[in-house]
């Protein structure tokens, strides 16, 4: 109870530090937007990814790509969207425990962290990442009514990780990353995602 109002007097002048605010989330929208642009990158890694396997698999059978392998690559369209899927896992991950920051929330200076504001740890990525297969359910309805709880907007994923999703600003200068540790979780989330489909691409045709 602050007693200023009585006094005149204030915590600091009393030789008492003022108590620290907590960190405030980012809603729904704009989240949705980072996710948007992370949806974007993902799809050009596939693009690309699709275009490298199938140049490998002219070269290796001498120009032209045998029916029954071009048949598989057709119908195994379920095994492709897993392998999919858990490459846009595995970027999250990359990039939340690496950086903080993915494209999407980096391009719209947002950034991943504990709820003391610490950066976001590994094990806690891998928790709020299997927890949005939870938020995302019914077009990110259960997200939304999770987040709209608490003025820290977690979703599901986020409370069960103890991580927040706020502006990079609001953020200790301390405790940011710095662009060269983004460029290397760039290189490796990237390179894990492209692995992994072309990875699902190899057990469709084998």
């Amino acid at each position: 109870m602050s007693i200023t109002p009585i006094f005149g007097w204030s915590n600091s002048s009393m030789g008492y530090a003022p108590e620290p605010e907590g960190l405030q989330g980012v809603g729904f929208w704009p989240r949705a937007g980072a996710r948007v642009i992370d949806g974007i990158a993902h799809t050009l890694v596939a693009f690309f990814t699709g275009l490298l396997f199938g140049g490998m698999l002219m070269l290796a059978s001498g120009g032209h790509v045998p029916p029954l392998v071009a048949a598989k690559l057709r119908h195994g369209r379920v095994t492709g969207f897993l392998f999919s899927a858990i490459g846009v896992f595995v970027y999250h991950v990359i990039f939340d425990t690496l950086h903080g920051s993915t494209v999407g929330k980096l391009a719209l200076q947002m950034v991943v962290v504990q709820e003391d504001g610490s950066p976001c740890r590994f094990k806690s990525a891998v928790i709020r990442e299997l927890g949005y297969f939870v938020d995302a359910l019914f077009f990110g309805i259960i997200g939304y009514m999770a987040m709209d709880r608490t003025p820290q907007h977690q979703r599901y994923g986020d409370d069960w990780a103890r991580t927040i999703v706020c502006s990079r600003s609001s953020v200790a200068p301390d405790k940011r990353r710095s662009a060269g540790r983004f460029v290397f979780a760039l290189f490796f989330a990237l390179m894990a995602d492209a692995a992994l489909i072309m990875t699902g691409m190899l057990v469709r045709i084998v």
